[in-house]
């Protein structure tokens, strides 16, 4: 069963099977169930009452040189070993994409170390420069701005509007 959860809602039962997954999923996770900061919804897809896998979700109005775009950011997509290969992700991500393109939403933004499960799903590399606001342990260390995260930030239109040129300002932190 796959749900959608606010994150004023996790529960203490799902906060701590959520950490639980994120931890076993990404080396070195925090014991939290959110990395830099706690997502605003998030997916959540459980067999016989265990999270088996997690989507987290931010909206966001990032700056792309004079637009404004609005965004959903994934945040942590992670399928637990025993249940992947399954579709369980793609359908995550289907089930964002749907609301994305119901709402006012324009693109479905994320970055990826492994991008086959996001190209495979209609996700593009874009090669914008990106600025955004360093956080490392509830603390703000400043800006960061690089030349282009094309290998790793991917985007996703959900209607029609075409992803812009220029400078990218995430006006936050990086998903």
């Amino acid at each position: 069963m796959i749900r959608r959860v606010w994150e004023p809602e996790l529960g203490s039962d799902l906060d701590r099977q959520l950490r639980s997954l994120l931890q076993r999923c990404f080396a070195g996770y925090p014991d939290r169930a959110y990395f830099k900061l706690p997502p605003h919804f998030r997916y959540v897809a459980t067999v016989a009452g265990v999270v088996v896998a997690q989507m987290g979700v931010e909206l966001r109005v990032i700056r792309v040189s004079d637009e404004l775009v609005r965004a959903f950011g994934v945040v942590d997509l992670c399928v637990d070993e025993s249940e992947r290969s399954r579709g369980l992700a793609t359908r995550l991500l289907r089930e964002l994409t749907k609301i994305a393109s119901a709402g006012a939403i324009d693109f479905v933004v994320l970055f990826a170390d492994d991008d086959r499960l996001y190209v495979q799903n209609g996700w593009a590399h874009v090669a914008n420069r990106c600025s955004w606001v360093k956080i490392d342990d509830h603390r703000t260390l400043g800006l960061a701005t690089l030349g282009s995260h094309a290998d790793s930030m991917m985007v996703k239109a959900t209607g029609t509007r075409v992803w812009p040129g220029g400078d990218v300002d995430l006006l936050g932190h990086v998903f």
